[in-house]
Order: C-alpha cells, then sequence, then structure tokens
C-alpha cells in the first residue's frame, strides 16, 4: 500500500517536471526565435494570421455573448449587495476590479484554451505522427521559427485582446442593467468608471491575460511534441494539457493577487 502510493506520487512530481521544464524550453528557444525576428519571414507571416483568426477573431461572438450575460449578472449582484451596505457609490471600483482583474483575463484563457488549446494540441501531435515535424527538421527548417513562434504570438496577442472586448462588452451589460433599474446617465456611468480606473489596473489588466497566454501556449506547444507513436495518445495530452495548465494559471493567480 505505501510502495503504491509514493509510486502515484513520484508520477505525479514527474509528470509535471518534465512538463514544465520542458514547456520552458520550448518557450526559451521561441523567444530566441522572436528576437531575431523570424515573424518577418512571409512564410511564418502567414501561419501568424491564420492562427491570430482562428484564437481571436473566430472567439469573438462568444466572448461578446459572454460578457454581456457576466456583465448584466456581475452588476445585479453588486447592486443587491453594496446597496444594502450603503456603498452603492463604490460599484464603478468594483466593477472594474472584477472585470479588469479577474473575469476578464480568466474568460479569455478559458476560451482560448477550450478552443484553440486543444486545436494546438492536436495540430502539433498529427504533425508529429504524420511525420511532417521530421520533414522540417530534415529541411533545416527551424521548429522555433516555423512551427512554435506563430502560434506562440498568436496567444498573446489575442489573450489581452479578447480580455479588452470582454471587458469592454461587459461594461456595455452593465450599463445596461444599471440604466433600467437605477436610470442612470451614461454620462454618471462613464464618470464612475473613469474615476474608478487607474494607470495601475490598465497595466496588470495587460500583463496578466499576456503572461497566462505565454504559459498556456508553452504547455500546450509541450503537449503536443510529448506524442510518441500512438494517435490515441492525443486525446490523452489534450487533458493532461488542460489540467496542467488550470495548475499553473492558478498559481499565476497567487502571484498577482499578491501583487
Amino acid at each position: 500500500m505505501s510502495l503504491s502510493v509514493f509510486y502515484s506520487l513520484g508520477r505525479f512530481v514527474l509528470d509535471r517536471t518534465i512538463t514544465y521544464s520542458q514547456a520552458s524550453l520550448i518557450l526559451a528557444r521561441t523567444l530566441v526565435s522572436f528576437f531575431r525576428l523570424s515573424f518577418f519571414n512571409h512564410a511564418v507571416a502567414r501561419v501568424l494570421i491564420r492562427q491570430i483568426y482562428f484564437t481571436a477573431i473566430q472567439a469573438l461572438p462568444a466572448i461578446f455573448i459572454t460578457a454581456l450575460l457576466l456583465g448584466s449578472i456581475l452588476v445585479n449582484y453588486l447592486l443587491s449587495v453594496l446597496t444594502g451596505l450603503n456603498a452603492y457609490d463604490r460599484i464603478g471600483e468594483f466593477i472594474i476590479f472584477i472585470n479588469l482583474y479577474e473575469l476578464g483575463p480568466i474568460i479569455a484563457l478559458l476560451t482560448m484554451l477550450i478552443r484553440s488549446g486543444s486545436a494546438v494540441i492536436s495540430e502539433i501531435a498529427l504533425m508529429k505522427l504524420s511525420g511532417e515535424i521530421d520533414t522540417l527538421i530534415f529541411l533545416n527548417i527551424e521548429l522555433p521559427d516555423y512551427v512554435f513562434l506563430p502560434r506562440l504570438l498568436a496567444f498573446v496577442i489575442s489573450g489581452p485582446a479578447l480580455s479588452f472586448v470582454f471587458c469592454l462588452t461587459s461594461l456595455i451589460g452593465g450599463f445596461l442593467v444599471l440604466g433600467y433599474f437605477h436610470n442612470i446617465t451614461f454620462d454618471n456611468y462613464i464618470y464612475q468608471i473613469t474615476s474608478a480606473i487607474s494607470i495601475k489596473d490598465l497595466v496588470i489588466s495587460f500583463f496578466k491575460p499576456v503572461v497566462m497566454s505565454l504559459v498556456l501556449i508553452s504547455i500546450c506547444l509541450q503537449k503536443g511534441m510529448s506524442v510518441q507513436q500512438s494517435f490515441t495518445e492525443v486525446p490523452v495530452k489534450l487533458i493532461q494539457g488542460f489540467m496542467h495548465t488550470l495548475g499553473v494559471i492558478i498559481f499565476v493567480e497567487i502571484i498577482f493577487v499578491l501583487i
């Protein structure tokens, strides 16, 4: 019994150590390609544009609908709580904090994880199993330049962009609720929002989805490259990628809370 516990614990630690170390190596190699300005290559640029379209543009309808619903629910809930506490004048501060710090980055990340993260793992795994990765290596084409870099840049661009779109749409949904229940004017609503926001909020709301996006794409690339022999490994790597990403994201969330 004790041996099985130690074996399971060892496998757990070893699996995550290998995942995170290999993901860090992929990220480091890709950053080297970035500083070499490899994205100016026409072939890499075409892949980058295609990845941005799939990761960001095609995700916009889901972001819009989710933001409107959550923005309305959030404001309705805050209204009931803050009115009971006689702190209605602080609603702008709470809306900004929850949207920019929490909901925006997390919803953007989950959307990319479910849609694009799973697609990247499957695509890289199929490229490896079909021999396309070996062909690129044989032709002396650098994997960080052609395979890793456009996908990493697409995630880094799409993360803050989707988070910003979510926050903006959520604020619109919040105004609809406030305007309906409290007859607040748009000017007053904008004043409450702008008076509550600061440069620090904008900086954190940008860097948080960037860091989360880097973590997400690094783990997805590692999981895709870790497939060895069979197509049956792909769904296993998908599940592992989801779990490892969520674990690191919780750690990143704690770090930003402490900051």
